[in-house]
């Protein structure tokens, strides 16, 4: 296997195509998710705002969207998107949240019930944090452990407060946002980088857990995107933001578009050419790939 830069070197170039922007086969132009229901986390902007305007364009019937910062004006473009697309216009639900509250979480997710029937098709885990960097003894304890409770403990809360509407819903799709950056080890980044590890093997045990259920559960990698929160990165990484933040968002509707069971607690790169991606079931399901494993 490597080293740690070998291995994501090897995960980056998995398919023969990558991209940076959106293309054809992942376009919510394509997709139909008429009568399918989603809840984006951390949705007033970068890749939440874009995805929930994604799943807008295809079709999604009801669109739940929850963040600390105002949504109003999201109501209006999701909207707006689903019109400009020819789609007809969606219930959409607004909420305040705070992923860290287990409070704010239980009650968006009584929220979403009340206003969806019980059930949820996709759930969006999104909302993310990322501090300062700095070597672990001489940065700020506050900021290393509070992106553990976004990060983290944001998915842990999501993921059970929203499960049992996912288990109702037809899709039954978890997606974790994750990040490259859990297969690495960049000094001064331990408190993102081992964060984003924590929630890919997240979706592996939601996988295993829930698997008879029905439940599917994938993490992925979003590309590299120049948002506000990626630009709290050293600015010597700031040549990897070359992503279009409609890249992420399309792959995240088109994984929620389908049940895919054989993906299910896989780790996914949003880069990657998804028609490629499907042409490698059969070796990534006999050699169960895509799993963080210790290589001994």
């Amino acid at each position: 296997m490597g080293s740690a830069q070998e291995n994501m070197a090897g995960f980056s170039a998995f398919t023969d195509t990558t991209y940076t922007d959106t293309y054809d086969y992942i376009s919510p132009k394509n997709l139909d998710l008429s009568g399918k229901s989603v809840f984006i986390s951390g949705a007033s902007k970068g890749i939440g705002k874009q995805t929930a305007l994604s799943y807008a364009t295809a079709g999604a019937s009801e669109i739940a969207i929850g963040a600390r910062s105002d949504l109003s004006s999201l109501v209006t473009e999701i909207k707006e998107a689903a019109q400009k697309a020819g789609r007809k216009e969606p219930t959409v639900l607004a909420l305040k949240l705070d992923v860290a509250s287990e409070d704010s979480v239980k009650a968006a997710a009584d929220a979403v019930s009340a206003k969806f029937g019980g059930k949820l098709d996709i759930l969006i885990n999104n909302a993310g944090y990322l501090n300062d960097w700095g070597k672990l003894a001489e940065g700020s304890t506050y900021h290393w452990w509070h992106t553990y409770e976004i990060n983290v403990k944001g998915v842990y809360l999501s993921s059970k407060y929203f499960i049992p509407l996912l288990l109702a819903g037809e899709l039954k799709t978890n997606i974790i946002v994750s990040s490259i950056g859990a297969l690495v080890v960049i000094p001064t980044g331990s408190s993102y980088q081992s964060s984003k590890t924590a929630v890919s093997r997240i979706a592996e045990f939601l996988a295993t857990e829930y698997e008879n259920e029905g439940l599917i559960s994938y993490s992925i990698h979003p590309g590299g995107i120049k948002t506000e929160l990626a630009t709290n990165m050293p600015e010597e990484f700031h040549s990897f933001l070359v992503d279009e933040v409609a890249l992420p968002a399309d792959a995240l509707t088109w994984l929620g578009a389908e049940r895919r069971p054989w993906l299910s607690g896989r780790f996914v790169n949003a880069k990657w050419d998804m028609r490629e991606l499907e042409a490698k079931k059969d070796e990534i399901v006999k050699r169960d790939l895509l799993k963080f494993r210790l290589t001994i």
